[in-house]
């Protein structure tokens, strides 16, 4: 993919164009020129100012049984108040990490206000930088289950699996090896998350409304690697293995302000504990040994962000937010977000 250097520039110009807009209340005429709509298209890209590499690009379509009112709350949250059931594909490409991804989900709402979910995802890893250097394809599936107990607010628990594996086999003259001598190498990883999470919107007089969010998963994950590696003029044939276990505890929560239907300003919690342990051996440490490593972080943000109706099926969302840790890895960089939306 080409590298779009120039684009954190004109995206922080747009971002300040628009932030001229906000003591201006948002134009409701829009919602009744066309008030619902059963498609919802978006194409998205979120930078990062220290680094212009740290791009993705998001691009959703999604369609939904009962039409959609635009009257409902602020214009970003018109799907999430609809409480209708609904089908939709994603793709995701991510720069940093190289990886790319597709994803079908769908959701079906009962009349009783139970709704279930399911989606599937292929992923396909470019990263060089990882322990295993190929190119390989990870699976994800999950499954939801959920209820709304008002007309905007809802909760749900949730089950998710990524799987992942692949080898290489050395054959003569081939030269796909990525070190000299590789004869053989495997690579199996293994994820299951479960968690719970909930979302409200609460609306209010002095302002448009809050939308609150809460969510904690938990992750049990593992990985294994495995080189043999040929003879050589001063070493016999040998192997390394790496056995992997992890496990993840995350809790986020987020708070948005709409100061009317287009302008929202959030902040956000984000806790994170991990625990690994690494057990590593070789043709020289049979035996093996074992690392263990546990460690916790907290984060914090602070976000705005705009919605732009243009006409009554065709938006632009500028959003701009800055992460803060309690680690001494801070950053001073600033991510903004450009996001073209169509609704018919």
């Amino acid at each position: 993919m080409k590298r779009c250097h120039s684009q954190p520039l004109k995206l922080t110009a747009a971002i300040a164009i628009s932030f001229v807009a906000f003591s201006a209340q948002a134009n409701d005429t829009l919602a009744s020129a066309n008030n619902s709509f059963h498609h919802d298209t978006s194409a998205s890209y979120i930078t990062d100012t220290d680094n212009s590499d740290n791009a993705y690009l998001f691009a959703s379509y999604r369609y939904y049984f009962d039409a959609v009112s635009t009257d409902l709350g602020p214009w970003a949250l018109n799907t999430f108040l609809a409480q209708s059931s609904n089908f939709g594909v994603n793709y995701l490409k991510s720069d940093l990490a190289e990886t790319s991804s597709y994803q079908v989900d769908g959701t079906y709402v009962f009349e009783s206000n139970w709704f279930i979910g399911a989606n599937y995802q292929q992923i396909n890893d470019d990263d060089d930088s990882f322990a295993w250097p190929y190119n390989y394809d990870e699976s994800l599936y999950g499954l939801k289950l959920g209820y709304y107990f008002n007309e905007s607010s809802q909760i749900s628990i949730f089950y998710q699996n990524q799987s992942g594996s692949d080898s290489y086999q050395h054959t003569s003259g081939s030269g796909q090896n990525f070190q000299i001598g590789l004869l053989a190498a495997n690579f199996d990883n293994q994820s299951d998350t479960f968690g719970i999470e909930t979302q409200s919107y609460i609306p209010m007089e002095s302002i448009n409304g809050v939308n609150l969010f809460a969510r904690w998963q938990y992750t049990d994950a593992s990985q294994y690697y495995y080189y043999r590696l040929a003879q050589d003029g001063f070493l016999p044939e040998r192997y390394f293995t790496t056995d992997i276990d992890n496990t993840f505890n995350h809790i986020f929560l987020a708070a948005d302000f709409y100061i009317n239907k287009s302008w929202s300003i959030g902040a956000q919690y984000d806790w994170q504990d991990i625990d690994i342990k690494q057990f590593n051996s070789s043709s020289f440490t049979p035996e093996g040994d074992t690392i263990e490593v546990s460690d916790s972080v907290n984060n914090y943000g602070l976000n705005t962000a705009y919605w732009w109706q243009i006409s009554p099926h065709f938006s632009a969302k500028f959003s701009a937010s800055k992460l803060f840790n309690d680690n001494d890895d801070n950053q001073d960089s600033l991510l903004f977000g450009l996001d073209l939306n169509a609704r018919f």
